[in-house]
């Protein structure tokens, strides 16, 4: 039974963590390509989100590392070597953690902060939360490496030393802040999507988009709750499930906040083209409709930067429509109604010149007899 137990736990925590991380690493590739094909190039959440990236390599690392040495079964079971591999690799595996879920949180901040930077309480709250992120993960990863003395002790118990006491209680209280993150990161844009002059279908889009940090937070609450049975003094065989959870959170936080900036890799290969213009015209490809339109309020990669939750005020006339359409079709990061309007833009333009030119020489010459 033993070994069977061994087996199943050295395969979970192989194969888990192993799969995660490919996932991730994927996603962050095809992030970085739908970059590359709309010409926006690294923005600094980018950069953020590969280190994140790294240091959950790490922790992946030492979650397999601990799989060969009998992570699963009775501490006192195993040879003193094993047992002193498997303490070492989860004190390793905290300091990786914090500071990869760190990396990745502020990303996505420093993202939704370019996109809805210009509204000043966002901006404050956005500076706030980086700042207060930072200071969770240097306290996590200090509080980790100074919690016993000598800092040897954690994984070498033949050294005359001691941990703090309640250790345990502070892992949960920096996984319990670490899921507060996550809730505010995830609730972030909301108050501004709902306050914007859309319709409904396209706030709903627009939710869906921001709430695939969910998933992160259900990974977060496991963690969470499988530190109930941790127990410091027999790391090998309670600290099992709760890796796979780090991993899992890590990789999951990763790909979510890849996925909204690859849908101009996604357009591309669907090819499909959502507007109304001619296709006999030229136009650019489908990606760079979607995400190469040009404005004052418009980064490269095509997503709107938002500066007023109410609305523009929009002129009167045939423009009121084209405003609405665009200032919609933006939020929604769709980018082909701003096409289409600029196309109009520039077929109006002369025939409205046109028009007024007849107008003038009606006025002025009368009817040609």
């Amino acid at each position: 039974m033993t070994y069977e137990e061994n087996k199943y736990w050295k395969n979970a925590l192989i194969i888990i963590p192993i799969v995660g991380a490919v996932i991730a690493t994927l996603t962050y590739v095809l992030r970085l390509y739908s970059r590359r094909i709309t010409t926006a190039g690294l923005q600094l959440e980018d950069w953020l989100m590969g280190i994140g990236l790294i240091l959950s390599y790490c922790a992946t690392a030492f979650v397999v590392d601990t799989a060969f040495n009998g992570v699963g079964l009775p501490l006192s079971s195993l040879p003193d070597k094993e047992r002193h591999r498997i303490q070492f690799g989860s004190w390793m595996i905290q300091k990786f953690w914090s500071p990869s879920a760190a990396f990745t949180k502020i990303s996505i901040v420093v993202f939704l902060k370019r996109l809805l930077g210009t509204l000043r309480i966002y901006t404050i709250v956005s500076n706030v939360l980086i700042g207060f992120i930072a200071c969770w993960a240097v306290t996590a990863v200090l509080v980790n490496i100074f919690q016993c003395t000598p800092v040897q002790y954690y994984y070498d118990k033949t050294l005359n030393g001691h941990c703090m006491k309640g250790q345990r209680s502070f892992f949960q209280a920096m996984g319990s802040i670490s899921l507060v993150e996550d809730v505010i990161v995830l609730l972030l844009p909301a108050p501004v999507v709902w306050g914007l002059q859309i319709t409904t279908r396209q706030k709903i889009a627009l939710t869906l988009v921001f709430s695939l940090g969910g998933l992160v937070c259900i990974f977060s609450l496991m963690r969470l709750i499988e530190f109930r049975n941790f127990a410091t003094t027999d790391l090998a065989s309670s600290s099992a499930k709760e890796s796979i959870w780090t991993c899992l959170e890590l990789d999951v936080a990763i790909i979510c906040g890849c996925l909204p900036l690859m849908k101009p890799l996604l357009q591309g290969f669907l090819g499909k083209v959502k507007s109304g213009v001619s296709k006999g015209r030229s136009h650019p490809s489908s990606a760079t409709k979607l995400y190469g339109f040009q404005s004052s309020n418009t980064h490269h990669d095509g997503f709107l930067q938002i500066n007023d939750m109410h609305g523009s005020q929009l002129s009167k006339g045939t423009n009121v429509a084209a405003s609405a359409s665009r200032h919609s079709s933006d939020v929604e990061l769709q980018g082909i109604a701003v096409h289409t309007i600029i196309e109009q833009d520039i077929d109006e333009q002369p025939h409205l010149a046109s028009s007024e030119s007849v107008s003038k020489s009606v006025s002025n010459h009368g009817w040609p007899r």
